[in-house]
């Protein structure tokens, strides 16, 4: 398959409007190259297809993973360094936690910082996707392929429970910090059946999920602004040490790294803000 002239490359494009509740984003990544490796930030749980070359995962807890053709990877809360051999060619699909209850019968929880095969959990309709995908060359015919394929899946999906989605989205993006008071308070049920469903959709309890979106929001905000990180993050963290340890953890580089010298891939996963404007407010911080 030829791909195109730019060496690496990552372009994300927006899904049909019908799908938004499941799908956040959709992206062709290709390195035309014979090796590449780069560090990722922790994310949504994705399904990638590995149109060409090989790749392989390493995760914040040191596991080393091989990606199969058609690979689930769970939400991840700690930043991970992927290789790939080339020349290759992605396609992603970035999943919504209420994208996840409605398409995975088992807790988030259990992916968590793990690729999985995806084909035993979806059926053969993922390798006839991935048998059209290779047939393709324009990169906008194949999140048009994508768009089919899940507006399938979503098809015989079960009904998500969108209401603690959207509540919990809400939650993350109100602040900078939110507390887990005012979602318990605002669900209307008891806070052990909240964490349930946070690990259940999210892949992690509801403390977990407020730090990483803060250090991802922190991030997204620092790598759009000039100013000094205590006006950008104001008390969010409680000093310059507390900050630096939770970027390590999820973004996988320290402040000042982000600024100066981010990794490759993750300072164009940043500008998907200005591609998927549209979206819920949370799914422009991932």
């Amino acid at each position: 398959m030829q791909l195109v002239s730019t060496p690496i490359g990552l372009r994300y494009f927006v899904p049909s409007p019908l799908l938004r509740n499941f799908v956040s984003s959709y992206y062709v990544f290709h390195a035309d190259v014979d090796y590449h490796t780069d560090l990722m930030r922790a994310d949504l749980p994705q399904l990638r297809f590995l149109v060409c070359g090989s790749a392989d995962y390493h995760f914040s807890d040191g596991l080393k993973a091989v990606a199969m053709p058609c690979s689930l990877l769970g939400p991840t809360f700690g930043a991970y360094r992927f290789e790939v051999r080339g020349p290759v060619l992605v396609l992603g699909i970035g999943l919504q936690p209420a994208g996840w209850a409605a398409l995975i019968k088992e807790d988030a929880s259990v992916f968590a910082n793990r690729i999985h095969d995806a084909v035993p959990l979806f059926g053969n309709i993922l390798n006839d996707a991935l048998d059209e995908l290779q047939g393709i060359e324009k990169h906008h015919h194949m999140a048009e392929a994508a768009d089919r394929l899940m507006t399938m899946l979503v098809r015989n999906a079960a009904e998500p429970s969108l209401w603690f989605a959207r509540l919990t989205d809400k939650w993350l993006a109100s602040s900078l910090s939110p507390e887990v008071d005012k979602l318990v308070s605002a669900a209307g049920i008891s806070s052990r059946q909240v964490e349930r469903l946070a690990k259940r959709i999210y892949g992690a309890p509801p403390k977990v999920l407020a730090r990483k979106y803060r250090a991802l929001k922190a991030a997204s905000e620092l790598s759009q602004s000039e100013a000094p990180w205590s006006e950008v993050v104001g008390d969010a963290f409680s000093d310059q040490s507390h900050l630096i340890r939770e970027f390590r953890q999820f973004v996988g580089v320290t402040p000042a790294q982000l600024i100066s010298r981010p990794p490759l891939v993750m300072q164009m996963s940043i500008q998907r803000r200005r591609v998927i404007g549209t979206l819920p407010e949370l799914i422009q911080i991932t």
